[in-house]
């Protein structure tokens, strides 16, 4: 364990059929790098012990990665918070934990670093990344603000028309204190419409529960964005990004 006692858990259970792959989506390459190893070395520059949450019959193809991750299996597909509750062994021992997306590259060592400290600074129980999406917009949940302060987190296919027109946009990636994460995530319920347990709701029961949230807005939005096609990794490696 890393003397910071602070973990991230990388989701990569979701199948991923957009990409159109015969291997898991975070495998493909971009910029001649698998997309996970880029968020492994900017965690490991940052001393940040790593688990990932991936479907047990997919393990064959993460094995280049036993030495330095901590497996932890999803085996059935029912949502991000359901894939986080799976490593509620790993997280009782940590102080802190990030979860993040397996399937952004881009998050660097830097604005790791600043997340943390910024996380420890402002004693947050939550953190979490956003950006102003103004160019081009994604299908990610909207961050909804009253008075400066974030008052809402929602998925883009339950939010108002008025709520859709918000520029901040939210890629889930966070930064928990692991108390707070343990105890929230006993309140996660199955979505009506699909059943699958959706971590982002999480946020909005830390809202009613008047625990500090806080966000790190990213200036460059293409940092955050995942990379669910083949498409898109053509896009980016167009972009001057790295």
């Amino acid at each position: 364990m890393n003397q910071t006692k602070t973990l991230a858990l990388i989701l990569a259970a979701g199948k991923g059929t957009r990409m159109q792959s015969n291997i898991p989506k975070c495998l493909n390459p971009v910029f001649q790098k698998p997309i996970l190893s880029w968020l492994f070395d900017a965690f490991s520059k940052n001393e940040i012990d790593l688990g990932i949450i991936i479907n047990p019959l997919d393990k064959n193809y993460y094995l280049q990665y036993k030495d330095r991750v901590k497996f932890i299996y999803q085996n059935e597909p029912l949502g991000t918070g359901h894939a986080v509750k799976q490593a509620k062994k790993e997280i009782y021992q940590y102080d802190q934990v990030f979860v993040f997306v397996g399937d952004s590259p881009f998050v660097n060592h830097n604005i790791l670093k600043k997340m943390l400290t910024d996380h420890k600074l402002n004693f947050s129980d939550c953190t979490i990344l956003t950006s102003l999406f103004t160019e081009k917009k994604f299908p990610y949940a909207r961050v909804i603000r009253t008075n400066g302060r974030i008052s809402r987190i929602v998925e883009e296919k339950d939010a108002s028309e008025t709520e859709l027109e918000s520029f901040e946009l939210f890629g889930s990636h966070y930064l928990f204190r692991a108390n707070i994460l343990l105890e929230f995530l006993d309140l996660l319920k199955p979505d009506k419409d699909n059943n699958e347990i959706y971590l982002t709701e999480i946020l909005n029961h830390l809202i009613v529960k008047n625990k500090k949230i806080n966000s790190l807005i990213i200036e460059d939005w293409r940092k955050l964005i995942g990379l669910n096609t083949k498409e898109d990794i053509s896009w980016i490696e167009s972009q001057k990004i790295i």
